[in-house]
C-alpha cells in the first residue's frame, strides 16, 4: 500500500456539468465599487444624523413624560 496522501482510498467527487470549473479569484474592482457606494451613502446620510438624533431624543422625552403622568381614565 502506498503512503502518499493522494492514495487515501477516498474517491474524488464527480461533478457532471456542461460549464467549465470556476477558480476563485480576488475581485478588486467590485471591492472598490462597494467602498465607493458605502462612502456615498455615508456622505449623503451624515447631514441627516442630527435630525435623526433629535427625533430619537424627542421620542424618548415624550415617552418619559407619558410614563410619569400615569394612566388617564
Amino acid at each position: 500500500m502506498s503512503s502518499t496522501a493522494s492514495d487515501s482510498g477516498l474517491r474524488e467527487p464527480v461533478y457532471r456539468t456542461v460549464t467549465p470549473g470556476y477558480g476563485s479569484h480576488e475581485d478588486t474592482s467590485m471591492d472598490v465599487i462597494g467602498w465607493i457606494v458605502l462612502l456615498g451613502i455615508l456622505t449623503l446620510l451624515f447631514p441627516l444624523l442630527p435630525l435623526f438624533l433629535a427625533v430619537v431624543l424627542v421620542g424618548k422625552a415624550v415617552s418619559a413624560v407619558r410614563s410619569q403622568s400615569g394612566p388617564s381614565a
